[in-house]
């Protein structure tokens, strides 16, 4: 059998490997010149011409075209090419079969080599001539294929097509109708972006409505994408190229704006939204002369979606859509522009002699869209409405009418800085103008109003902070005057409660010293210096003004200024003998400017510099201090100022630190200098600068020994005072970063702190805490696996004899610590609590079945303690097992497990949202425990708080049949609750009994 027969026998087969392996090898056998193509040709002449059989008729044009697809370059001549292109373009003439293979064969040939510019124009007239129209093709594939063929000859021979579409005025019409009625969103993906090349490249003024027509008639796009749509288009995908086919051409306009408008009146949200984003691209491509004989219209339209709001993004879409007129008009001249803006003017003038009202709202966010488009539209902006704007204000009395002018003013302030802060170069003289009568009114407002008008003065606020950060439009007298007062509210205003509004003050001086910060420098940090006195009294220590004053280092550029400032006052105050008050409190605010300001960065870290300029002299400062007792808060608040400014820094320089710092660090640790601070006043200090050193600085006989100096300090028996648990955090640090894990074994051994030797003695409770610190760091390490194992088992076995106490323990083990972070340079495995939970809760579960009722709460507490840091979906699927000794958690009666119930109640809370089929068989228990957890008498206020909010989600999340038993109960129990003391509580219990109230809902039952 030949070739071909061999391919129309398998040519309906699904799998088409077969056919493309035939079709491959006959493409083999005219390469290698052993078939000559007129012998191909020939012998398909019997099949493609069977009368009495089309499906073998397009099936031979199909393996010819599978032929020609398989066939290498240059195998065919260009004469060749030519012989087989005019003999697939003859076909077409008197038989259609095949016509999906046509194109694909004449796709093939055309990567053989290019066509020149008749072929290219016989191809699509052939195809529009003798397949008009496209739709009569059932089948998709086959008209992809030719969508694709006309796609190809559009992106390679737009010049001969174009000349085509010239010299024939019948072809353009012919072409546009070729499309009709085409749904399949494959072919209408590729069909968008090919009638782009006509619309924007060809002249199409005689057919601009026909060819919009051809597209508008698919707006809105309502396609869904089937479930796992092998193709992956999505509804956004056609939208976007149908969008910019209605905006490709400006001979377009009249037939869009008019559409587009009609459909904005459409109810469905999702049509509005299409339109907005399709008038901005009509008007982003549109020429101005064009949209400029629409403005007006567009105008009165869009506004009512901004003056009305239906939904938020649809007048956001609509305050983005007048910006871009204005933005267009702007770059095109002032004739236009000021057509435009004079409507808009009149329009907010009139809404904003109502003020306040939602209107004036609506027209302050359109003077601000309109006006940060361009500096001509924000100045002509400017010129129409403030002098209405002052003139409405100075004639009114009415504090609430001011407020609502200030808004709409300070909203047409934020669009002069953005447009500053786009283009520095912009001028703001229309602004500028008016800008010291406003800020006389807003300074005369923040000093005169009642403190009562807290809005007014808040909008007054925000204006003062505005104007000063649109640069060049205040003078810098007027600066220092806006300054000035907002440093005397944050300094001298004393207003408690309602009316307080030093928080926001203390916000806009710091936004005040972005634009000015040499204002605020010569102005505010002066007058903080004089309410900062070098020894205040115990009494009057001026907390408030540190406060704010610190607050000021979150602007980068007078960040120095105020550390150095607060630097020099804490030594000031240190040798006048201020009190050890106002000295911490020097201290926080140098830890606050530090933590949340803004210092300068050199290679995108914390400039080194300031470790020598403040960490180093507070560390001196405690050092010489020992000999007189050091006061621990300091050495804590130094330590963490230590660590943020030291854990960034690169390794050269951490080990000039560590090396210049390890003679009286090592000494002090050990204990063994006198004539340093001891090594329990320096722990706090210990722990933060390990933390920020990197494991590379540190040698590992160092670490031996300061953990032995730490073991040794940890299993004493210290002052009552002496800060057990920050050893203990400091113990697993350096196990965490600096012990080696491989020699981890020897470095516990050696150092006192292998757990199976601390716990095999008596274990005393210290012991236990050093345990437990031990497995902590390694567990989190996640590099000594066998040896975690094996102590976590250790601390395991605790529970079988253990007391309350060292069950709480448990807890430790998975709290989070700040210290123990990658930013602190520590090993964190991301499978830890993984690792805890597989190998801790199963047997923990499991002893709560057998454990004599003595011992069980130990097992209950250590199980809902690690359970709290636990993430839901870690122990979702394990809640099956753990959902019965939870609920008996919640029995616990001891004052001092809350926190062990509440964390309980928020796994219930989260597998009732969840999960709740795996709590149904255990209705009774949960509703009976949630109700006994609500007791005031014995339970804790969040708690009950959130029993309450767990009791709440049962009759919502549970079946109907399983809790309305419980319902007359349960409403009874929550009146008890409604009467708590707690607030919160009182809250959730009215939201509790409504969703049980609720079950009565078309039940005849009688209370």
């Amino acid at each position: 059998m030949s070739d071909v027969q061999l391919y129309l026998l398998e040519a309906d087969a699904t799998d088409k490997t077969e056919c493309k392996r035939i079709a491959t090898q006959t493409a083999t056998r005219l390469e290698n010149r052993n078939l000559k193509l007129i012998d191909f040709v020939t012998s398909l002449e019997p099949h493609i011409n069977d009368k009495d059989n089309s499906r073998i008729r397009a099936n031979t044009v199909s393996y010819l075209a599978d032929v020609i697809a398989a066939l290498p370059t240059k195998v065919l001549s260009v004469q060749e090419r030519k012989l087989l292109c005019d003999f697939i373009l003859g076909r077409l003439e008197g038989d259609l079969e095949g016509v999906g293979a046509s194109a694909r064969a004449l796709i093939a040939l055309e990567n053989l080599g290019k066509w020149d510019k008749t072929t290219a124009q016989k191809v699509i007239r052939a195809f529009v001539d003798n397949t008009h129209p496209l739709r009569q093709f059932k089948l998709q594939t086959e008209r992809y294929a030719v969508v694709q063929l006309i796609d190809l000859l559009l992106a390679k021979y737009r010049d001969a097509l174009r000349e085509l579409h010239d010299e024939d005025d019948t072809f353009m019409p012919t072409f546009i109708s070729y499309w009709e009625g085409e749904k399949d969103p494959r072919n209408l993906m590729i069909l968008f972006s090919l009638l782009q090349v006509p619309m924007t490249e060809w002249d199409i003024h005689s057919h601009a409505q026909d060819m919009f027509d051809s597209v508008f008639n698919y707006f809105p796009i309502t396609f869904k994408p089937p479930p796992d749509d092998p193709y992956g288009i999505t509804s956004q995908d056609l939208k976007n190229r149908l969008r910019d086919c209605i905006a490709a051409n400006s001979e377009f306009a009249p037939y869009a704006f008019p559409q587009l408008l009609d459909k904005l009146d459409s109810t469905s949200m999702n049509t509005k939204r299409d339109v907005l984003q399709a008038i901005q691209a009509c008007i982003t491509s549109y020429e101005a002369n064009t949209l400029n004989l629409y403005s007006v219209t567009l105008w009165d339209a869009l506004k009512f979606e901004i003056l009305n709001v239906q939904e938020e993004d649809l007048a956001e879409e609509a305050l983005k859509t007048l910006a871009l007129i204005a933005a267009k008009f702007s770059d095109y001249g002032e004739g236009p522009l000021n057509a435009y803006l004079r409507p808009v003017i009149k329009e907010c003038n009139e809404h904003l002699e109502d003020a306040p009202t939602k209107q004036s709202e609506a027209a302050g966010r359109i003077l601000r869209a309109v006006a940060s488009s361009a500096p001509l539209a924000a100045d002509k902006l400017s010129k129409g409405v403030l002098p209405v704007m002052f003139a409405l204000y100075s004639g009114s009395e009415s504090i609430t009418k001011r407020r609502g002018l200030l808004e709409a003013f300070n909203e047409l302030t934020s669009a002069h800085i953005d447009l500053i802060q786009r283009d520095p170069s912009a001028k703001c003289e229309a602004l500028k103008a008016f800008a010291d009568d406003a800020l006389n009114a807003m300074i005369r407002a923040l000093v005169s109003a009642p403190k009562a008008e807290v809005s007014f003065r808040m909008v007054s606020l925000a204006g003062v902070a505005q104007l000063v950060s649109a640069l060049g439009v205040l003078s810098d007298k007027h600066i220092e005057q806006a300054v000035d007062t907002v440093t005397n509210m944050v300094l001298h205003e004393k207003v408690q409660g309602h009316g307080d509004i030093s928080a926001s003050a203390i916000k806009a001086l710091s936004n005040i010293a972005k634009s000015a910060p040499q204002a605020v420098r010569d102005r505010s940090i002066p007058a903080f210096m004089v309410e900062l006195p070098d020894v205040p009294d115990v009494q009057s220590i001026p907390t408030t003004v540190l406060e704010a004053f610190a607050q000021l280092a979150t602007e980068r550029q007078i960040f120095e200024t105020v550390v150095l400032r607060l630097k020099n006052k804490l030594r000031v105050a240190r040798h006048q003998g201020a009190s050890l008050e106002y000295q911490q409190a020097l201290l926080y605010a140098i830890l606050y400017a530090f933590t949340f300001g803004d210092p300068p960065l050199e290679d995108g870290v914390i400039r080194s510099a300031y470790y020598a300029d403040y960490a180093e002299p507070l560390i001196a400062d405690f050092v010489k201090a020992s000999s007189t007792g050091l006061d621990l808060v300091a050495i804590d608040v130094v330590g963490r100022v230590a660590n943020i400014v030291l854990r960034q820094q690169s390794i050269h320089f951490q080990s000039q630190i560590y090396q210049k710092d390890l003679e009286w660090l090592s000494s002090s640790a050990a204990g063994t200098n006198p004539a340093g601070p001891q090594r329990a006043q320096l722990t706090p200090f210990l722990l933060y600068y390990y933390a920020a050193i990197r494991p590379e600085v540190v040698e590992g006989h160092d670490i031996i020994r300061l953990l032995k100096a730490q073991a040794n300090a940890a299993l004493g028996d210290g002052p009552s005072d002496w800060p057990r648990m920050t050893t203990l955090r400091l113990l697993s640090l350096l196990i965490n970063k600096f012990a080696n894990p491989k020699a981890m074994q020897t470095i516990l051994t050696e150092t006192g702190l292998e757990v199976e030797s601390l716990l095999g003695a008596v274990s005393q409770p210290h012991t236990v805490q050093v345990a437990f610190a031990v497995v902590k760091g390694l567990l989190i390490q996640g590099k000594a696996g066998a040896l975690t194992t094996r102590y976590l088992d250790a601390l395991l076995a605790l529970l079988s004899t253990c007391d309350k106490t060292t069950a709480r323990q448990f807890a430790t083990l998975l709290s989070p610590d700040d210290i123990l972070s990658k930013q602190n340079h520590c090993l964190v495995s991301g499978l830890y609590k993984q690792k805890i939970f597989n190998q801790a809760i199963p047997s923990i579960t499991e002893s709560v079945r057998t454990a004599d009722p003595q011992q069980k709460p130990a097992y209950l507490i250590a199980l809902s303690s690690l359970l709290r840091w636990l993430p839901y979906s870690v122990l979702e699927p394990a809640l099956a097992s753990l959902t019965p000794p939870l609920l008996q958690t919640l029995d616990l009666a001891d004052p001092a497990d809350q926190q062990v119930k509440a964390a309980a109640l928020i796994i219930f809370e989260s597998a009732l949202m969840h999960d709740p089929g795996t709590l149904a068989e255990h209705t009774s228990s949960l509703v009976t425990r949630l109700l006994n957890s609500t007791a005031a008498w014995a339970n804790a206020a969040d708690v009950r708080a959130k029993a309450l909010q767990c009791l709440a989600l049962a009759p919502r999340q549970l079946k109907r049949e399983a809790v309305v038993p419980y319902r007359r109960q349960v409403v009874k129990r929550l009146l008890a609750c409604l009467d708590d003391k707690k607030r919160t509580v009182r809250l959730e219990a009215v939201k509790c009994r409504t969703a049980w109230l609720g079950l009565d809902e078309g039940v005849d039952d009688d209370e």
